[in-house]
């Protein structure tokens, strides 16, 4: 299937272009001609029906047109000549995985064909990708050179005080010269056990909503790795609803990578579990920290959260600082429904409020959410003396 509600193509270039996909896949798979029987639908004249939470269906007659639903990168269409608007509406939402209804579009279509019912699905799959995850913004958001790596992590460590005990942590995840100095000066005063659950935004559009990297290593500039945990891996995604084990969401994210050297100049031995969520509500956040509460309680030894977030991007300096005071007054009180409902309504955009409001909430099952303690603030004019269009950096240590 193809779909384009906005700028349709000619309906024979497209239609010869699938049956010559189609034709395609039927002989790669080794069909045999006159083996199998052809359905045919061309579905036309879109019309908009509000979204899956608020939908308008009055006029539609399922007799005669589809229901398409599109959320983001994922779309599901059914059509079904016996069924009822209800049903059919259902059925789609299925087919598209829908995960927050009041984002989700709704459209109908008008279908003509001798096709009586049918249902399509698109959207990424997970992928388990390699072995080792090669490193993606080596070179631009930190150096790509092994010697110049280190000499750049020497300035950024500088000395270390006595490391304390914190279940977890948040630092900016920017290239090292905005914020490496913040994330370094948080993780530095940390004693970082041998597992970390990193858990960042998503940045890219490729790969599923909500996933944990399942690689076995991280691969850094030279000859350098960080190990993962797979098995850990394997049941976070057990346990956390909608959380997939998926290559693609990471293949160019930046989020966890900007750490891994730092944390490997500070505990070598240490795993590195990396998860990167998209989109959600505060009720996925609960969901979500349900299981991570439960996961995290099974481990013989607490692992740190590791948020990796910027805060509020591209204001003016001036309206940049005054936003993040307005979001870290709600994360130092240690109120994750505060701080989700201060950036929603203010449009803080803090890229990291989702695995923010996880780990706090996770702490506060787990029973130790008792301080955040601010290491540092800055924006990245404080690098490049430019306060017109700035992001914001915090760093935090907690529990």
């Amino acid at each position: 299937a193809r779909m384009n509600l906005q700028q349709p193509m000619p309906l024979q270039t497209t239609l010869m272009a699938l049956c010559q996909e189609a034709a395609g896949v039927l002989r790669r798979r080794g069909f045999l001609s006159g083996k199998f029987g052809t359905e045919l639908a061309v579905l036309f004249d879109a019309a908009m029906h509000g979204t899956v939470a608020e939908p308008d269906l009055r006029g539609f007659d399922p007799s005669r047109r589809v229901i398409l639903i599109k959320e983001r990168n994922r779309t599901g269409v059914f059509f079904d000549r016996s069924g009822t608007a209800e049903s059919v509406l259902r059925a789609a939402s299925e087919a598209a995985s829908v995960f927050q209804p009041e984002y989700a579009q709704v459209f109908s279509l008008q279908s003509v064909g001798n096709a009586a019912r049918f249902r399509v699905a698109a959207g990424p799959r997970a992928t388990h990708g390699p072995t080792v995850r090669p490193p993606a913004v080596a070179g631009r958001f930190y150096p790509g050179d092994a010697a110049e790596m280190d000499r750049m992590l020497d300035e950024l460590v500088g000395e270390r005080p006595q490391p304390e005990r914190f279940p977890a942590c948040m630092v900016p995840h920017a290239g090292w010269r905005f914020s490496g100095r913040l994330a370094a000066d948080v993780l530095k005063r940390i004693a970082i056990p041998e597992i970390v659950i990193a858990i960042g935004p998503k940045h890219t559009p490729h790969g599923v909503d909500w996933s944990v990297a399942p690689h076995h290593f991280w691969q850094l500039p030279g000859d350098r790795r960080v190990a993962s945990d797979y098995a850990l891996a394997q049941r976070l995604a057990a346990r956390i609803p909608r959380l997939e084990l998926d290559a693609a969401a990471h293949a160019r994210e930046h989020g966890v990578e900007v750490e891994l050297p730092i944390i490997q100049r500070l505990a070598p031995d240490t795993k590195v579990v990396g998860i990167a969520v998209g989109a959600g509500a505060l009720e996925h956040c609960e969901q979500f920290a349900d299981g991570l509460a439960e996961v995290v309680r099974s481990l013989p030894a607490p692992p740190l959260l590791l948020i990796s977030s910027d805060m509020n991007h591209y204001a003016n300096d001036a309206e940049t600082r005054r936003l993040d005071a307005m979001a870290l007054e709600r994360f130092d009180a240690l109120d994750p429904d505060g701080l989700f409902h201060v950036c929603r309504r203010h449009h803080i955009s803090m890229c990291g409020l989702l695995p923010a409001v996880i780990v706090l909430k996770t702490l506060q099952r787990l029973g130790c959410l008792r301080r955040s303690v601010p290491v540092g603030y800055a924006t990245s004019a404080d690098a490049t003396g430019d306060p017109t269009r700035v992001v914001g950096y915090a760093g935090r240590l907690v529990g």
